[in-house]
C-alpha cells in the first residue's frame, strides 16, 4: 500500500475508468500503451464489458443515484460502441465472401 490513501468513491472512480479505459482500447478506439498499436478485440471487450454489468448488479443497492447514473451511461455507451464494432466486423465477414 502507498503513504497516500484513497476514499472508497475515489477507488470505486478509478476501478470503473481503468475497467472503461480496457473497454476502449480492446475496441480500437484507443491505442494500446503496450503495444502502441490501435487493435480490435471483441471478446476482450466484452469480458470487461460484463465485469462492468456485473459490478454494477452487485453493487447497486450501495451505489448512490450519481454512481449508479454514471455507471449506467457508461454501460450503455460501451455497449453502443461494441455492437456497432460487432456489426462492422459482421459486414467486413459478409463483404469478403461476396468477393470469393
Amino acid at each position: 500500500m502507498t503513504e497516500e490513501s484513497y476514499t472508497e468513491k475515489q477507488l470505486f472512480d478509478m476501478l470503473i475508468s481503468q475497467s472503461v479505459y480496457g473497454v476502449w482500447i480492446a475496441l480500437g478506439k484507443m491505442k494500446n500503451p503496450v503495444t502502441d498499436k490501435t487493435e480490435i478485440d471483441l471478446r476482450s471487450a466484452s469480458i470487461q464489458i460484463d465485469m462492468l454489468e456485473m459490478i454494477n448488479n452487485r453493487m447497486s443497492a450501495s451505489l448512490d443515484e450519481n454512481e449508479t447514473k454514471y455507471l449506467d451511461q457508461v454501460l450503455s455507451e460501451l455497449k453502443m460502441n461494441f455492437v456497432d464494432e460487432q456489426n462492422k466486423e459482421k459486414n467486413s465477414d459478409d463483404n469478403s465472401k461476396d468477393k470469393k
